[in-house]
Order: C-alpha cells, then structure tokens, then sequence
C-alpha cells in the first residue's frame, strides 16, 4: 500500500471518527439515551473530545442529563477528564456552570476527585446531602477542612459532625515554578469595575506585590497560581481562561478578596502626539448600514446636540414607539429611517443589562413576528411596516440578546435584513419583498456548547451589486454572496471558525478590495469571487467587534481568551500570518497582545482609535504607532455594548443601563455631558444631517439642535 493511500485512508477513518464523536457529544446533550447506547454500542469512543477538549460526559452534566451520565459512567467515561478552555471537569460543569446537583452527586459516586470544590460549594449553599456525598466519596485537603471549620460551626451540629468525620488527605506539594514561568504572573492589574489597583513584578527571582500606591512586598508560592507574603496577611490567586492569566484575586486578612483583571492599557501620554488637521466635513446624508458608511461611525457635516431634555421636549425632534423588541441599530438613506423589530405574541419581553458573566439563554416558545419599519426622517411618521415571517424562533436568545439583533443594510434602491427563524430578506424602499432566503435557526452561541443559544448578530453588507453575509453559527460557519437584485448566490465560502456576531468591513485600497472578516481567525477575501487572500491569528474564542477601516489599513480587535489582541493590518497583505501580538513585526502596522474589544467595535476618528470596553474603561490609542495616549473610566460607570459614534468632534457612547455620554474627541477623555434615557440603549446610534437617532427597547427617537 502507497504512503499516499494509506494517509488517505487515515484521513478518511478519522475524519469519520471526530463525526462520530460530534454525534455522540449532541446526543449526550440533548438526552438522547437511546441514540448515546446506539453510538456506543457501534464503536463510538465514550471519552472522545471536541476541539476543547470536552467529553459527552460533560455535555451530559452541564445540561442536566442525569440518565445519559448514569449510562456513560457505566459504559467506563472518566469523570477527571478536564476541558481546555476553562479548565473544567463535569462535576464543576454540573455545579458551577448549571447547578445540577443530582448529577454532581452521581459524579462523586462514580469517582470524580473534585470533592473540595463539591464540599465547599455544599456547605455555602446548605446542602447537606451533596456535602455527605463528597465527604463519603474520599479525602478531603487539609486546606479545605480548615477553611471549612468556622462555616460548619455557623451553619449547625449536623454539618459539624460531618466536617469531624471527614477524612484529610494532604495538600500538594507547592509548585516550583521557573523564572519564566513567574514572570507570567507579572503586570498591572485594575478593577474590573472600581478604581482598586494591583502591581506584580519579578525582582531578584521573587514576585512582589504592590496594591494601589503601596510598596512592593515578596510573595511565596503556596499553591498551583496561589501565592502569599511570609506572615499570610495577604494571600492572591491568579485565574484565567484558556491557561492564560487573566486577573488575580487578594485577600488581606479576613477582608473579602478583591478580584482585579489585567489592566487593558498603560498609557504613555499625549504629549508625543499631533493632532491631524481637520477640513471641510462632508454632509452625513445617508447611514447605510450597522455604524453607517462601512461601519465608520463618522456622521461629520452638520452638529448635532450635546445638551437636550427629553422631558421638556428640548432637542426631542420625534418619538416613535416600537411594538415588540429589537437591538439592531436604525440605517437611514434620503429622508428615510429603517428599523427592524421582533414581536412576541401574546408575551411580554424584557432585555436583562449590566456586567455580568452569565449566558442563560430565554426561550420565547409562542409565534413571532420579524418586522421592518420606515419613518419619515424630517417628522417621524411611519411610512410602512412590512412582515417578513412569523413563526416560533427556532432557537433561543440571550437575556440582552433579541430575535431581532442584525442591523439593516441598504444601497438607496434595495434594503437588506436579516433575522434567526424569518431569514434573509431583500425589500424595495417602499416595503415590497423583492426575495427572501430561508437560512434556519442560526444557532450562533456559547462556542463551546451549541445548546447554548444567544441569537444572531452580523449584520448584512453591500458591496457594488451583491449582498454579503457573515454566517458564523454552530452546524456549518459560512460567508456568502447574493446577486441583490435576485437573490442568486454569487459563491460561498465554508469557514473553520468559532460562532460570532461581527460584521465584515471593506478595505478599498491600490492592491485591490479586501472584504475583512473578523471571527476566531482573522480572514479577508475577495469580495467579487470569495477567494481568501490572507488570515491572521491568534485571536479571541469569541469575537463580536467588526473590523474597522482606516487609510490602506484594517484595525481588528477582539476582547475574550486565550488572547484579546488589536491588530493593524496594511492593506495588501497576502497568505497565512501566525503572529505574538505585541512584539514587532514587520508585517503589521502595530499590534498589542491586550486591551482589545469586546463587545462594542472601536471607533478611527482624526488620528485617534478610541476602544470602549465594556466594563467603561475608555482608551484612547495613536492610530498610527499604536502607544496608548490616555485611559479612563466614564465617570457614572455602566455597561457598554452599542458601539461609539462621532460627530464633528464630539464622540458619543451609551449603555446598557440608559446612559449616553458626549465627549470631546481628542488624545484625551473629556465629558461634554451625561444623559439618562431610563432605559436600555443597547443599539449603536445612527446619524443623519444633524440627526442623532437612539433605538431602546420600545422607542425610535429623534435629537436635533433647535437652535
């Protein structure tokens, strides 16, 4: 047998095996138990792992799969297999991740050694039943036990009879860690939303710790990423995704530990910078699409308003209600706004905002209706409203997410929209359907769980006569063109890449168009064929930010582990870039390996690239060497998610919360003024000849200069 046809063969049996795999991984999750028998029964390996590492076992537990874990157990799946991503083994996907006690205890019968963590989080949640089931399954660290003897005197005798029979075993040994290995935990570290800071350095083979203005003080290692100075006053744990490190915990004393991330800049001052020279703006007639004009976000040529009342009526142009719920942004072209909407019948729906990790999916199991909208720009009468589809979404959303997410596209002869369920739609200006595509349930969700849904995102974007979309979903991730005028697919491109929710970009420039893709690698195509013409990584897991376009420059960024990079890519570039982010090479225009996005897309305007990340830590970078100019926090906080805008030196931000901030755009942060809607604005603005166009939840409003 050749060489070539025994690879093939290979190729062929293992391809088949990771399908397999799959097929088990998603009958585990959706408690198929006589599909997990079939599967096994036929050869299927019962601990196979997806790209992260993950198990169906643990697919079974996080999703509460009680049966299908019984039969795994008993078919010989190991219950200590660990995930790559977070470090996970079921029982901690079983209690952490979805409190699903009743598979946590059959974990530990079954031999999980993660009784610590089990013990620990009994104890904090009065569950005596999973307590006794970690204390009866083995040992428990010496370490354990003695942080757990203060709790069980609070919480009673029978949980302090409990601790007394427990059984010790000793805690492992410190690890020796390399210099190499310290100086990753070395760096500047803030809070993710106070003004606590945190130094660590390596001086003279020892880490030291400075907290806010302090002095450096020696720390020894006393555990896998745990650390303490010699008298124990201060004990600090590192954590991290992906085997990075992402922040670190302190405690001093019986104090609460404070929890800081790894600060996303270190500013070097503006006093190196040159402020561009500013000519004539342009009119801003036409918003076309998510953050208008290839997603730019400048709306220069007429002001619009810093200060306004909305109650008093003052810089309030219109008001328009909106039936049913959307985050998608407005797009404007002529004296015309679009909006698109998704109404729930018969049930009333509520967006969840602020920071927080969580992605508990809401489903919505009553029939909907996807919808656009046109308004009269000048007035606020509504011209037409015109249904896409109605149905039953045919997956679920995010707590902040809509059925209603993507933002619509147009050329001033066709509008584009897309939703999950209804599909992708091409409408004349006045709300005839001119064709629609069916494209499913565009599962687009937790990367490492696809019964984990949170909605579709990407909006569409035209280039000359077609259509593109940006596919990233569970199930088959693709990029595609169709002829605007018909509807024929022009090509398609199948993509090897994480769920996401950015937009494309185009690059115009002398080497010819680029179409910018950002996703869990970086791609740029031709947008007239489809042909890859370069990709770029390492990049975040998942990604959100749509890249943003500069003179014969991409800037890409993205804010989730293993790496949270901005990227600037000269226009021109060709072929496969693997690259450490932060170290000098030739091929880019600059890069950091820290600090980029995550969910709002940065914003280029006069020289400055300006990053709002979503905790409200501001950032103000030098477009063309990439130092970090200034850093701030926005002065009344809150949650940002919609993406920046600016208008004739004025920059505006909102959040999650209602608030909208106008600042003065420029190398350094400065508060015009701060408003408050009373309720969410999770969609980017949208501007038009003075216009400033805010979408919340139920309403369309207008702002304008009255003077």
């Amino acid at each position: 047998m050749s060489r070539i046809v025994a690879a093939l063969i290979l190729s062929v049996l293992t391809g088949a095996a990771l399908a397999t795999g799959q097929e088990l991984m998603n009958a585990a999750r959706r408690g198929d138990l006589e599909a997990v028998e079939r599967l096994l029964d036929g050869g299927a390996e019962v601990d196979s792992t997806d790209r992260y590492g993950s198990t169906a076992l643990a697919a079974a537990a996080v999703n509460g799969q009680r049966e299908v874990v019984r039969l795994l157990l008993e078919r010989g799946a190991d219950p200590n297999l660990a995930e790559s991503f977070y470090g996970a083994r079921p029982l901690d996907t079983a209690l952490f991740f979805a409190d699903r006690r009743d598979v946590a205890l059959l974990l530990l019968a079954h031999g999980a050694e993660d009784r610590d963590r089990a013990l620990t989080f009994a104890f904090r949640s009065d569950d005596l039943e999973l307590a006794t089931a970690a204390v009866d399954a083995g040992g428990i660290r010496e370490s354990t036990l003695a942080q757990l003897v203060e709790l069980a005197a609070a919480k009673g005798e029978s949980f302090q009879a409990l601790l007394d029979r427990a059984r010790s075993r000793p805690d492992p040994d410190a690890p020796d860690y390399s210099l190499e290995e310290l100086h990753r935990f070395t760096g500047l570290y803030e809070g993710f939303a106070t003004d606590d800071q945190a130094e660590t350095v390596l001086r003279e083979g020892t880490l030291r710790l400075r907290l806010d203005d302090g002095n450096f003080t020696p720390l020894e290692v006393v555990g896998v990423r745990s650390f303490a100075t010699e008298d124990g006053a201060i004990t600090v744990g590192f954590f991290g995704r992906a085997g990075t490190i992402e922040g670190i915990a302190v405690r001093r004393g019986e104090a609460a530990p404070i929890s800081l991330r790894r600060a996303v800049a270190e500013p070097v001052g503006v006093g190196g910078f040159v402020v561009p020279e500013v000519g004539e703006a342009t009119r801003t007639v036409n918003w076309p699409a998510f953050r208008g004009g290839n997603a730019g976000g400048i709306g220069d040529g007429v002001d619009t308003p810093t200060q306004w009342d909305l109650e008093a009526g003052e810089g309030l142009l219109w008001l328009a209600e909106l039936e049913g719920l959307g985050n998608s942004s407005p797009v404007v072209w002529g004296d015309r706004v679009f909006v698109t909407t998704a109404v729930a019948q018969g049930l009333e729906q509520t967006l969840r905002t602020g920071l927080t990790g969580e992605g508990t999916p809401v489903e919505e199991k009553v029939e909907h209706s996807w919808r656009v909208l046109a308004f009269h720009k000048p007035t606020g009468e509504k011209l037409w409203e015109t249904e896409i589809g109605r149905g039953v979404p045919l997956t679920r959303r995010h707590f902040k997410a809509t059925q209603a997410n993507s933002t619509p596209a147009t050329d001033g002869r066709f509008l584009a929209v897309v939703f999950p369920t209804a599909g992708l739609a091409v409408l004349d200006l006045e709300g005839t359907v001119v064709w629609r595509k069916e494209l499913g349930g565009l599962n687009a969700g937790a990367f490492s769980d696809p019964g984990i849904e949170w909605g579709f995102a990407s909006s569409p974007l035209i280039h000359e006569d077609r259509l593109i979309l940006q596919v990233d979903v569970h199930d088959g991730p693709y990029l595609a063109a169709w002829e605007l005028a018909t509807g024929r697919e022009l090509w398609r491109v199948e993509r090897d890449v994480a769920p996401s929710w950015a937009t494309p970009s185009l690059l115009r420039a002398e080497t010819g168009d680029e179409l910018i893709v950002n996703g869990s690698r970086v791609h740029a195509y031709d947008p007239r064929t489809g042909e890859e013409l370069w990709s770029l990584g390492p990049n975040s897991e998942l990604v959100i930010a749509t890249p943003v376009i500069g003179e014969e420059v991409v800037y890409v960024s993205a804010g989730y582990p293993p790496i949270k990079p901005i990227y600037a890519v000269p226009a021109g570039t060709r072929g496969d870039l693997d690259i450490e982010p932060g170290t000098p090479d030739d091929r880019l225009l600059w890069s950091h390996g820290h600090g980029g996005a995550y969910m709002p897309t940065p914003l280029l305007y006069r020289g400055v690239y300006y990053v709002v990340h979503h905790n409200g830590i501001f950032v103000a970078y030098d477009a063309t060497t990439g130092e970090a100019l200034s850093k701030a926090r926005f002065s009344r906080r809150g949650t940002f998610t919609g993406s920046p805008v600016a208008v004739n030196g004025k920059l505006y931000a909102v959040t999650e919360e209602g608030l909208i901030y106008v600042l003065a755009a420029g190398p350094e942060y400065e508060e015009l003024a701060v408003h408050d809607f009373g309720e969410p604005l999770m969609a980017t603005p949208a501007v038009s000849e003075g216009i400033l166009f805010l979408r919340t939840p139920s309403r369309l409003v207008a702002l304008a200069k009255t003077d």
